[in-house]
C-alpha cells in the first residue's frame, strides 16, 4: 500500500489529480457544513449575494414608518438595494400615544439618532411615571438612577421620531421615496420579482422581496389577501398646552373601571407638553371603537383621578385617532413578501404599545432577509422563518396579553391589588412591572413567586377592607 501511495505521490500527474480530487471533498464538505449552519431550502432562483446589481432593488419596503425604516436601514448597513416608499412626505405625522419603550431606545441608539433627538429636545426622558387603579389606588415611582444610562421609555412626538428613523435609513443607503403612494404590486413567478407600481405617475419598480410595512389598515396586505380582517382596537391624541395643566409626573396610565381592559395616559414631552391618548382595546362587550370620541371626552373631564392631573384650565388641541391592529396576523408571510409592524399586527393586545415591537420586528425582518437574499430561496415556507422568529421573540406573549385582558376585564380588582403592590415594595418592583408590560419580559412571569405571592396578598388585603366597608387609601 506504502509503495502504491509513495509511486502516486512521486508522479505530477498523479499527485496533481489526487490534489484535485482532495480539493473537491474538502469543498463540498464545507458546503455542506455551511448548508447546516444556517436553516434554508433548495434555491429557486440565483443567489443574490452580488450585492451591486442594480437592474433591481434586492427589496422594496412600503410604509417608512418605525417598521419600515428600522428594517431598511439594517438592510442597506448590510449592503442591500432596498427601496422604501412612503405615501407622505416627511416630517409627517402619526397619531399614537408617543411613548418609546426600552427595546426602541436600544435600536435608536445602534442607528446614532436617539442623541440626536435628545439634543434638538425632540424627546424627553421620563424618570418618574406609574399608574392609577380603577379603584383610586396609584404609585408614582422614579427610574433613571436604577435603569443607568438607558431610560424605561422616551416621549417623542411622532413627527419626529418617524422622521429621524427614515432620515437614518437614507443615510445607510436605502432609496427613500416619498409622496409616492402604492397603487398594485403584481408577483411574477417565473421571474422571481415584483412589479410595484405607483399612484398617478406610471413610474414602476422590480424587486425580489415585498415587504408590507404600511400601517394597521394594511391597504396593500389586504390587497395581496395576506391580511384578512380589520383592526382591532383604536385609539386617540390630543396634546395638552404648557402651563395650563397641573400634571407633575412624565407618565401615568389610568385605569377606569368602564373601560377595561382598554386605558387613558398621560405622556409629557419636552417643554411641559402632555399627550392625552384612550386606547380602547377589544374585550369589552359594552365598548366599541364607535365610542372612542365619548371616552376620550369623558375621561379627562369626569374621570376623578384624570381631571385633578389635568386642573381646569387645561387648553387642548381637538382629538385625532388612530386603528390598532392587536395581537399579531396568524400569517405575515407569503412567496417573496412578509409583512412586518403594524400590517403584521405587531402590537401589544393589552398596552395597545407597537413602537418597540415595530422595531424589533424590522430589524428580525432584515437579519432574515439577508439570510433568504443569500441563499436565493424566498417561498413560502422560506419565509415562514421569519414569522417563526418574531413569534419567538415577542408574538407568543401576546396570547398572555389576550388572557390578562379578560381577567382585568371580570376582576378590576386585580389592577387594584397591583397597585398596591407596586406601591408596597416600590421602584424595583415597579420597575420590573414596567419590564412585563413592555414586553421586555414575557408576562408569564406574573407567575412567578415575587408577583404572585406579594399581588395575592394585596388582593386578600382588599377584599378584606372591602367586606368591612373601609375604602382603600390612595399613594
Amino acid at each position: 500500500m506504502n509503495t502504491v501511495l509513495e509511486l502516486v505521490l512521486s508522479h505530477p500527474v498523479y499527485a496533481g489529480a489526487l490534489f484535485c480530487v482532495a480539493l473537491l471533498i474538502v469543498r463540498y464538505a464545507l458546503g455542506r457544513l455551511l448548508q447546516k449552519t444556517v436553516k434554508s431550502f433548495p434555491r429557486k432562483y440565483p443567489s443574490d449575494a452580488n450585492k451591486k446589481k442594480t437592474f433591481f432593488y434586492h427589496v422594496a419596503i412600503v410604509g417608512a414608518g418605525p417598521a419600515g425604516s428600522t428594517a431598511g436601514y439594517y438592510l442597506a448597513k448590510k449592503g442591500w438595494n432596498c427601496l422604501l416608499l412612503e405615501k407622505k412626505k416627511f416630517p409627517r405625522d402619526k397619531y399614537c400615544g408617543d411613548a418609546v419603550c426600552k427595546t426602541a431606545i436600544e435600536i435608536l441608539i445602534d442607528m446614532g439618532v436617539y442623541q440626536q433627538l435628545l439634543e434638538e429636545k425632540k424627546a424627553h426622558v421620563a424618570d418618574n411615571g406609574g399608574l392609577c387603579s380603577p379603584g383610586g389606588l396609584s404609585y408614582v415611582g422614579r427610574s433613571k438612577e436604577m435603569l443607568g444610562e438607558i431610560p424605561a421609555a422616551i416621549a417623542c412626538k411622532r413627527i419626529n421620531l418617524d422622521n429621524a428613523i427614515a432620515m437614518a435609513a437614507k443615510r445607510a443607503g436605502v432609496h427613500l421615496r416619498e409622496n409616492c403612494s402604492v397603487s398594485k404590486a403584481v408577483f411574477d413567478k417565473k421571474q422571481g420579482l415584483w412589479t410595484i407600481s405607483l399612484e398617478g405617475v406610471g413610474i414602476t419598480y422590480k424587486a425580489r422581496v415585498l415587504v408590507c410595512a404600511d400601517g394597521a389598515p394594511s391597504t396593500l396586505g389586504r390587497s395581496l389577501g395576506l391580511v384578512k380582517t380589520p383592526p382591532g382596537g383604536t385609539c386617540s391624541r390630543s396634546y395638552v398646552e404648557p402651563g395650563t395643566h397641573k400634571f407633575k409626573a412624565d407618565g401615568v396610565v389610568f385605569y377606569n373601571r368602564g373601560l377595561l381592559p382598554g386605558y387613558a395616559a398621560l405622556f409629557r414631552h419636552h417643554g411641559d407638553e402632555l399627550n392625552y391618548c384612550v386606547y380602547i382595546i377589544p374585550g369589552n362587550p359594552k365598548v366599541t371603537n364607535d365610542d372612542l370620541p365619548h371616552w376620550h371626552e369623558y375621561l379627562k373631564t369626569k374621570d376623578p383621578n384624570i381631571s385633578r392631573a389635568l386642573g381646569k384650565n387645561f387648553k387642548i388641541e381637538r382629538m385625532k385617532a388612530a386603528s390598532l391592529r392587536l395581537g399579531g396576523e396568524p400569517v405575515s408571510y407569503s412567496d417573496h413578501v412578509i409583512l412586518v409592524g403594524d400590517a403584521a399586527g405587531m402590537i401589544d393586545p393589552m398596552t395597545g404599545e407597537g413602537i418597540h415591537h415595530a422595531m424589533d420586528g424590522g430589524k428580525i425582518a432584515a437579519n432574515f432577509l439577508d439570510e433568504a437574499l443569500l441563499h436565493g430561496n424566498y417561498d413560502n415556507d422560506m419565509m415562514k422563518i421569519y414569522h417563526e422568529r418574531w413569534m419567538k421573540q415577542f408574538g407568543h406573549d401576546f396570547v398572555w396579553s389576550n388572557w390578562i385582558c379578560k381577567l382585568l376585564y371580570r376582576f378590576p380588582i386585580l389592577l387594584d391589588a397591583a397597585t398596591a403592590a407596586v406601591s408596597r415594595k416600590g421602584d424595583k418592583f415597579l420597575a420590573r412591572w414596567a419590564d412585563i408590560m413592555t414586553g421586555r419580559v414575557p408576562k408569564i412571569h406574573l407567575l412567578k413567586p415575587e408577583f404572585v405571592i406579594v399581588i395575592t396578598f394585596e388582593l386578600f388585603k382588599l377584599i378584606g377592607k372591602r367586606l368591612v366597608g373601609i375604602k382603600p387609601k390612595s399613594d
